[in-house]
Protein backbone atom coordinates (compact mmCIF):
# COMPACT_ATOMS: atom_id res chain seq x y z
CA UNK A 1 0.00 0.00 0.00
CA UNK A 2 3.04 2.59 0.67
CA UNK A 3 5.15 1.52 -2.14
CA UNK A 4 4.56 5.15 -3.32
CA UNK A 5 6.23 6.59 -0.27
CA UNK A 6 8.92 4.15 0.11
CA UNK A 7 9.97 4.60 -3.44
CA UNK A 8 11.32 8.12 -2.97
CA UNK A 9 14.19 6.36 -0.08
CA UNK A 10 17.09 4.76 -0.44
CA UNK A 11 16.69 0.45 -0.02
CA UNK A 12 19.12 0.64 2.39
CA UNK A 13 18.13 0.90 6.51
CA UNK A 14 20.38 2.36 9.05
CA UNK A 15 19.59 1.89 12.84
CA UNK A 16 20.15 5.73 14.69
CA UNK A 17 19.27 7.44 17.80
CA UNK A 18 17.47 10.22 16.92
CA UNK A 19 16.74 13.76 19.52
CA UNK A 20 12.60 14.34 18.49
CA UNK A 21 11.98 18.06 18.74
CA UNK A 22 8.11 17.52 17.40
CA UNK A 23 5.61 15.80 15.71
CA UNK A 24 4.33 18.68 13.06
CA UNK A 25 1.28 16.93 11.09
CA UNK A 26 1.00 15.05 7.66
CA UNK A 27 -0.23 15.30 4.26
CA UNK A 28 -2.41 13.39 2.24
CA UNK A 29 -0.70 11.55 -0.94
CA UNK A 30 -3.88 11.26 -3.19
CA UNK A 31 -1.99 8.82 -5.27
CA UNK A 32 -1.55 6.24 -3.00
CA UNK A 33 -4.17 7.49 -0.85
CA UNK A 34 -2.45 7.64 2.51
CA UNK A 35 -1.11 10.09 5.12
CA UNK A 36 2.89 11.24 5.23
CA UNK A 37 3.26 11.90 8.90
CA UNK A 38 6.39 13.77 9.37
CA UNK A 39 8.43 14.87 12.50
CA UNK A 40 10.71 17.43 12.96
CA UNK A 41 14.83 16.31 14.56
CA UNK A 42 17.59 18.07 16.14
CA UNK A 43 20.42 15.28 15.73
CA UNK A 44 21.04 11.65 15.22
CA UNK A 45 24.08 9.55 15.71
CA UNK A 46 24.68 6.74 13.81
CA UNK A 47 24.66 3.36 15.52
CA UNK A 48 27.24 1.46 13.54
CA UNK A 49 29.79 4.32 12.95
CA UNK A 50 29.13 6.39 15.99
CA UNK A 51 28.80 9.60 13.40
CA UNK A 52 26.53 12.27 14.21
CA UNK A 53 24.37 14.85 12.39
CA UNK A 54 23.41 17.40 14.58
CA UNK A 55 21.12 19.79 12.87
CA UNK A 56 17.50 19.95 11.44
CA UNK A 57 16.42 17.25 9.99
CA UNK A 58 12.33 15.72 8.70
CA UNK A 59 11.09 11.87 9.75
CA UNK A 60 8.49 11.10 8.05
CA UNK A 61 6.22 7.55 7.84
CA UNK A 62 3.16 6.28 6.62
CA UNK A 63 -0.04 5.76 7.81
CA UNK A 64 -3.75 5.13 6.77
CA UNK A 65 -6.55 7.37 7.39
CA UNK A 66 -7.45 5.67 10.32
CA UNK A 67 -3.71 5.62 12.07
CA UNK A 68 -3.50 8.49 11.42
CA UNK A 69 -4.64 10.06 14.81
CA UNK A 70 -3.17 6.77 16.52
CA UNK A 71 0.10 5.73 18.40
CA UNK A 72 1.29 5.07 14.76
CA UNK A 73 0.44 8.59 13.55
CA UNK A 74 0.63 11.85 15.87
CA UNK A 75 1.09 9.68 18.73
CA UNK A 76 4.71 7.51 17.49
CA UNK A 77 6.83 10.27 18.70
CA UNK A 78 6.68 12.96 21.75
CA UNK A 79 8.26 16.14 22.47
CA UNK A 80 11.70 16.12 23.12
CA UNK A 81 12.42 12.05 22.77
CA UNK A 82 15.08 10.33 22.01
CA UNK A 83 14.51 7.08 20.50
CA UNK A 84 16.37 4.64 18.37
CA UNK A 85 14.66 3.72 15.48
CA UNK A 86 15.55 2.65 11.42
CA UNK A 87 15.44 5.20 9.02
CA UNK A 88 16.01 5.56 4.86
CA UNK A 89 17.16 8.37 3.27
CA UNK A 90 15.33 10.48 0.64
CA UNK A 91 17.01 10.33 -2.69
CA UNK A 92 18.27 12.93 -4.19
CA UNK A 93 15.91 13.70 -7.18
CA UNK A 94 12.93 14.10 -4.77
CA UNK A 95 14.67 16.62 -2.41
CA UNK A 96 12.87 20.14 -3.49
CA UNK A 97 14.34 22.08 -6.12
CA UNK A 98 14.39 24.90 -3.68
CA UNK A 99 17.04 23.37 -1.06
CA UNK A 100 19.76 20.70 -1.23
CA UNK A 101 19.81 17.17 -0.11
CA UNK A 102 21.89 18.65 3.01
CA UNK A 103 19.71 21.34 4.23
CA UNK A 104 16.30 19.10 3.51
CA UNK A 105 17.61 16.38 5.36
CA UNK A 106 14.87 13.82 5.17
CA UNK A 107 14.78 10.28 6.28
CA UNK A 108 12.14 7.52 6.52
CA UNK A 109 10.76 5.91 9.78
CA UNK A 110 10.60 1.83 8.69
CA UNK A 111 11.05 1.18 12.87
CA UNK A 112 11.10 1.89 16.22
CA UNK A 113 13.73 -0.04 18.32
CA UNK A 114 13.77 1.19 21.25
CA UNK A 115 10.91 4.67 22.00
CA UNK A 116 13.42 5.90 25.17
CA UNK A 117 17.07 5.47 25.25
CA UNK A 118 20.05 7.27 26.72
CA UNK A 119 22.62 9.05 24.19
CA UNK A 120 24.73 12.35 26.20
CA UNK A 121 25.36 13.39 23.01
CA UNK A 122 21.88 14.38 22.23
CA UNK A 123 21.17 15.38 25.77
CA UNK A 124 23.91 17.71 25.53
CA UNK A 125 21.77 19.01 22.53
CA UNK A 126 18.67 19.58 24.13
CA UNK A 127 20.13 21.27 26.93
CA UNK A 128 21.46 23.72 24.87
CA UNK A 129 18.07 24.32 22.37
CA UNK A 130 16.03 24.56 25.87
CA UNK A 131 18.21 27.71 26.62
CA UNK A 132 16.68 30.59 26.33
CA UNK A 133 17.43 33.09 23.26
CA UNK A 134 16.82 36.72 24.41
CA UNK A 135 17.55 39.76 22.41
CA UNK A 136 16.92 43.38 24.17
CA UNK A 137 16.07 46.39 21.96
CA UNK A 138 15.45 49.92 23.04
CA UNK A 139 11.84 50.33 21.03
CA UNK A 140 10.73 46.79 20.82
CA UNK A 141 11.64 45.61 24.04
CA UNK A 142 12.69 41.92 24.63
CA UNK A 143 12.15 39.66 22.22
CA UNK A 144 11.99 35.91 23.27
CA UNK A 145 13.30 33.03 20.77
CA UNK A 146 10.45 30.77 20.37
CA UNK A 147 12.07 27.64 18.94
CA UNK A 148 9.05 25.57 17.64
CA UNK A 149 8.12 28.07 15.27
CA UNK A 150 11.59 29.40 14.49
CA UNK A 151 10.24 33.36 15.35
CA UNK A 152 11.27 36.00 17.97
CA UNK A 153 8.35 36.93 20.09
CA UNK A 154 7.54 40.62 22.00
CA UNK A 155 4.30 42.49 23.04
CA UNK A 156 4.93 45.59 21.13
CA UNK A 157 3.44 48.73 21.63
CA UNK A 158 1.19 49.98 18.40
CA UNK A 159 -0.91 53.46 18.86
CA UNK A 160 -1.14 53.33 22.28
CA UNK A 161 -2.07 49.38 22.31
CA UNK A 162 -0.12 46.57 23.27
CA UNK A 163 -0.56 43.27 21.27
CA UNK A 164 2.17 40.23 19.99
CA UNK A 165 4.59 41.09 17.34
CA UNK A 166 7.22 38.18 15.50
CA UNK A 167 10.24 38.55 13.81
CA UNK A 168 11.10 35.73 11.87
CA UNK A 169 14.27 34.87 11.89
CA UNK A 170 16.29 32.52 14.14
CA UNK A 171 19.37 34.28 13.64
CA UNK A 172 20.89 36.88 16.11
CA UNK A 173 22.75 38.73 12.87
CA UNK A 174 19.79 38.70 11.00
CA UNK A 175 17.82 39.98 13.47
CA UNK A 176 19.90 42.87 14.51
CA UNK A 177 19.53 43.93 11.11
CA UNK A 178 15.88 43.37 10.86
CA UNK A 179 15.09 45.17 14.24
CA UNK A 180 16.55 48.73 12.94
CA UNK A 181 14.78 48.92 9.98
CA UNK A 182 11.17 47.26 11.75
CA UNK A 183 12.00 50.44 14.15
CA UNK A 184 12.67 53.27 11.52
CA UNK A 185 9.99 52.28 9.31
CA UNK A 186 6.82 50.83 10.92
CA UNK A 187 7.77 51.84 14.70
CA UNK A 188 8.72 55.51 13.54
CA UNK A 189 5.96 55.79 10.76
CA UNK A 190 3.28 53.00 12.60
CA UNK A 191 0.09 56.09 12.02
CA UNK A 192 0.94 56.09 8.34
CA UNK A 193 1.35 52.59 8.27
CA UNK A 194 -1.49 51.66 10.13
CA UNK A 195 -4.15 53.99 8.28
CA UNK A 196 -2.49 52.96 5.10
CA UNK A 197 -2.98 49.29 5.82
CA UNK A 198 -6.47 50.21 6.95
CA UNK A 199 -7.10 51.30 3.64
CA UNK A 200 -5.56 49.02 1.06
CA UNK A 201 -8.16 46.16 3.14
CA UNK A 202 -11.47 48.67 2.96
CA UNK A 203 -10.94 49.05 -0.77
CA UNK A 204 -10.30 45.34 -1.39
CA UNK A 205 -12.47 43.66 0.77
CA UNK A 206 -15.62 45.88 1.70
CA UNK A 207 -17.52 44.32 -1.26
CA UNK A 208 -16.60 40.99 0.03
CA UNK A 209 -17.51 42.29 3.49
CA UNK A 210 -21.42 43.54 2.28
CA UNK A 211 -21.43 40.03 0.88
CA UNK A 212 -21.45 38.27 4.07
CA UNK A 213 -23.34 41.10 5.44
CA UNK A 214 -26.24 40.09 3.00
CA UNK A 215 -25.93 36.30 4.49
CA UNK A 216 -26.57 37.48 7.67
CA UNK A 217 -29.90 36.65 8.64
CA UNK A 218 -29.48 38.89 12.35
CA UNK A 219 -28.39 42.33 10.46
CA UNK A 220 -30.89 42.13 7.24
CA UNK A 221 -31.65 45.65 8.23
CA UNK A 222 -27.83 47.38 8.82
CA UNK A 223 -26.56 49.33 6.76
CA UNK A 224 -24.24 48.75 3.81
CA UNK A 225 -20.57 48.52 5.02
CA UNK A 226 -18.97 51.17 3.38
CA UNK A 227 -14.88 51.64 3.01
CA UNK A 228 -14.52 53.96 5.54
CA UNK A 229 -16.47 52.17 7.87
CA UNK A 230 -14.42 48.94 7.29
CA UNK A 231 -11.19 51.16 7.75
CA UNK A 232 -12.38 52.08 10.93
CA UNK A 233 -13.96 49.01 12.36
CA UNK A 234 -10.87 46.61 12.08
CA UNK A 235 -8.15 46.90 14.89
CA UNK A 236 -4.59 45.56 14.89
CA UNK A 237 -3.92 42.19 16.94
CA UNK A 238 -0.67 40.80 15.35
CA UNK A 239 2.54 41.96 13.71
CA UNK A 240 5.04 39.67 12.01
CA UNK A 241 8.29 40.91 10.28
CA UNK A 242 10.64 39.05 8.26
CA UNK A 243 14.41 39.51 8.58
CA UNK A 244 14.35 40.18 4.84
CA UNK A 245 11.93 43.48 5.59
CA UNK A 246 8.35 41.61 4.86
CA UNK A 247 5.53 41.95 6.85
CA UNK A 248 2.01 40.85 7.50
CA UNK A 249 -0.45 42.41 9.64
CA UNK A 250 -2.94 40.90 11.09
CA UNK A 251 -6.82 42.95 12.27
CA UNK A 252 -9.55 41.66 13.63
CA UNK A 253 -12.08 41.82 11.71
CA UNK A 254 -15.59 43.28 14.17
CA UNK A 255 -17.66 40.50 13.40
CA UNK A 256 -17.56 41.46 9.46
CA UNK A 257 -16.25 37.98 8.55
CA UNK A 258 -17.63 36.16 11.68
CA UNK A 259 -14.30 36.23 13.44
CA UNK A 260 -11.89 35.69 10.65
CA UNK A 261 -8.80 37.67 10.53
CA UNK A 262 -7.98 40.21 7.96
CA UNK A 263 -4.29 39.85 6.39
CA UNK A 264 -2.73 42.73 5.56
CA UNK A 265 0.84 42.30 4.29
CA UNK A 266 3.69 43.57 2.23
CA UNK A 267 7.58 44.78 2.20
CA UNK A 268 9.25 47.58 3.25
CA UNK A 269 10.79 47.94 -0.10
CA UNK A 270 7.47 47.48 -2.09
CA UNK A 271 4.91 48.65 0.50
CA UNK A 272 1.26 47.16 1.09
CA UNK A 273 0.92 44.45 -1.50
CA UNK A 274 -2.07 41.53 -0.71
CA UNK A 275 -4.81 41.24 1.38
CA UNK A 276 -6.82 38.30 2.42
CA UNK A 277 -9.38 36.64 5.08
CA UNK A 278 -7.02 34.32 7.27
CA UNK A 279 -8.29 31.96 10.31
Amino acid sequence: MFEAFYEKYAPEEQEVVALIRNCIGGGYNNKGDFWEMTAISLGMVFCATGENNIREGRLEWPVTEEERNSEEGWGRFGKEQICRIRVRKLLDEYVPNHTTPEKFNSWAVTGVLEPSVSCPELETVLEEYNKPVVIEDKVLGTLTLNREFDMFETDFSWNGKEFPSCLRSTRKANLHGAVPVLRQKLVSEREAWDKAMREFAAKKLTELANEWLAEDEENKAAEPITEETFAKRITLSELTITSGGGFTAYYNDDAMFWGHAVEVSGSLKKGITYTNLAG
